[in-house]
């Protein structure tokens, strides 16, 4: 058999198959292409953006488009080394995510510390800015003093200047009387006076606890002996019942014929004698001379009122005081009594005569069982409030010991308005007199005075007591931005106290534009369609209402509110077209309506 003879061109083909001119010149194409991209990349970028992975991706992605044979293997190979590729890549980003928080961690402490001793230089500087202020205040003071001191002061009673700086105003003094040296004498006076009552109080009101230890002792065994001689009194009330009985028996028997014998005789009233208990004694009228109820009422109540004219009339007020507490039945406790103690002017020590007659009524409402009626009880907390003893007043109610009214309530409140450092106490004992008199709005508003503003709106809805007119009396007293929303709007799924509509023209016509404006701009800036919503949810205001809002707004330079509701309203089928025209003249904006057809 003949051998194929194989030829040159067909041992090539079966080793090696030799590129084309087209191959050869896509390869040089892709190689340049290569070279040129990398030489254009600086040492960071090869190294850290991995734009070299990029070009040759590039490269290899037109290699096998440009294959028909090795097509499916070269893709695959690609995608297992993109895939291995990837995942290196999210590894480095998780590294470098873990050593950035480990070097905040590390940092935290020393964060801390730093924002710890700002917070140091901060409480320095305030502390210096506090006493800078106070001495400044001072300085203030007495430069106000000075200015209102007379002409006729001569030079030689003004203080030097250089011990001016140094100055204290000496305290119920002004500067004209501090050198004044006969005032002086009459402060220095009323300072003994207040010295010596305040020693005789020490010496007559206070004593040491163990003393009180030792009465308390005292009286309990008082109390226990006492106790043991009501049950000896009281089995010889049944002891001596039992023996009259007997006695009596034996008095009758004496006064027969003595037809019966003497036992026989008396034989039932042992019995009988026997069978009684103490519950059923019946006492004999021997000490009816100390029953109390054949006391002459009328001559003890009429000694007791003479003894009190009479402590009264030696200027022993506090004496007298604690008497009209004590009187039986409290009689005593009445404005004619009251208006004797207010209208003493000249007494001794600090306390005035009123202040002593109310600290004694209101000590005694446990004993007469029922509080002083409404005006005492108000006249009561005047005085007290007066004498800056505000001590009183928060014992007097917590204890219940007055009669509450609305009258009470504004006294107090007007007094937390007065002194500022009282105002939380103050606004708290009000809320508290307002709820006990059923005045509902003003216990809101002492809460929106608090701050407690959830608390206020919560009350609000949830009371039914609470009107219209109550919701415009805070508006009038208390024009925060939280009460105005809590009001305006829908609070834990209630619908609003108050329509937006409303609200803004009871402000705009009570002289609180500036608050109206305000309220509708926040609305506004809301979200889109805020507004819109309000007005057309809102079913108390009319067009007519919101064209007037829209025409203040405009008067009053709020041009962007006013062409927002203007938008609604025009676009209300049937509704009226409002143009606005801003000219150049003094009038400013001027409306201009076309009715449409």
């Amino acid at each position: 058999m003949a051998q194929r003879r194989m030829t040159p061109a067909a041992g090539l083909s079966k080793c090696q198959a030799i590129p084309s001119v087209t191959d050869r010149n896509f390869h040089r194409r892709i190689r340049a292409h290569i070279e040129s991209e990398i030489g254009k990349l600086s040492y960071t970028e090869q190294g850290v953006n991995g734009q070299r992975y990029i070009i040759y991706k590039n490269a290899f992605d037109k290699i096998i488009e440009n294959t028909t044979a090795y097509k499916n293997i070269l893709t695959a190979i690609k995608q297992e080394y993109d895939e291995s590729i990837n995942l290196l890549l999210e590894g480095q980003k998780d590294s470098l995510f873990l050593q950035r928080k480990l070097k905040s961690m590390a940092s935290e402490p020393a964060t801390l510390m730093a924002y710890k001793n700002r917070a140091m230089q901060l409480q320095k500087k305030i502390e210096i800015i506090k006493k800078n202020t106070a001495e400044l205040e001072n300085s203030l003071q007495i430069t106000k003093y000075s200015r209102n001191v007379k002409d006729e002061t001569t030079e030689e009673t003004l203080l030097p200047e250089k011990e001016t700086s140094n100055f204290k105003l000496i305290p119920g003094l002004t500067l004209e009387e501090s050198v004044n040296m006969e005032d002086l004498c009459k402060h220095l006076q009323k300072l003994e006076r207040k010295l010596k009552d305040l020693r005789v109080n020490k010496e007559t009101k206070y004593v040491p606890i163990q003393i009180k230890t030792e009465i308390s002792e005292k009286i309990n065994q008082k109390m226990q002996q006492s106790e043991e001689l009501v049950v000896a009194n009281e089995q010889l009330k049944l002891r001596y019942t039992k023996l009259k009985m007997i006695a009596d028996a034996v008095t009758a028997w004496e006064h027969s014929d003595r037809s019966v014998s003497l036992t026989e005789f008396i034989s039932p009233s042992i019995k009988k004698a026997r069978s009684l208990k103490e519950v059923d004694i019946p006492w004999p009228g021997v000490f009816d001379d100390d029953d109390p109820s054949n006391i002459d009422e009328t001559a003890y109540l009429l000694k007791y009122v003479e003894r009190f004219t009479k402590l009264f009339e030696e200027k022993q007020y506090q004496a007298a005081a604690i008497y009209v507490a004590n009187c039986p039945r409290g009689i005593l406790h009445n404005m004619e009594v009251m208006e004797k103690f207010k209208a003493v002017t000249e007494y001794e020590g600090y306390v005035s005569p009123l202040l002593h007659f109310f600290e004694a009524v209101m000590n005694s409402f446990p004993a007469v069982r029922h509080p002083p009626n409404a005006k005492m009880s108000l006249e009561g907390v005047k005085c007290a409030l007066m004498h800056n003893r505000q001590d009183l007043v928060i014992r007097w109610i917590i204890q219940q010991r007055l009669t509450c009214s609305e009258a009470l309530g504004d006294v107090i409140y007007d007094y937390g308005d007065s002194e500022l450092q009282s105002l939380a106490t103050c606004m708290t004992l009000a809320q508290n007199v307002y709820n006990k008199c059923d005045v509902h709005k003003k216990a809101v508003l002492c809460m929106c005075r608090l701050g407690e503003i959830s608390g206020a709106l919560a009350y609000i809805h949830e009371s039914k007591k609470f009107s219209l007119d109550d919701c415009l009396f805070l508006l009038r007293n208390c024009q925060t931005t939280e009460l105005l929303q809590g009001l305006t709007h829908e609070w834990n799924g209630n619908p609003a106290a108050l329509s937006i509509g409303l609200a803004v023209l009871w402000l705009i016509s009570n002289d609180l534009k500036e608050v109206g404006f305000h309220l509708l701009k926040e609305t506004d800036d809301c979200g889109q369609g805020a507004l819109e919503q309000a007005i057309l949810n809102d079913s108390v205001s009319t067009l007519e209402d919101w064209q007037e809002i829209a025409e203040a707004c405009n008067t009053h330079n709020y041009n962007k509110l006013a062409n927002s509701i203007f938008t609604v309203l025009t676009s209300q089928e049937g509704g009226t077209v409002i143009t606005i025209t801003s000219d150049d003249d003094k009038d400013g904006a001027k409306l201009t309506e076309h009715v449409l057809l």
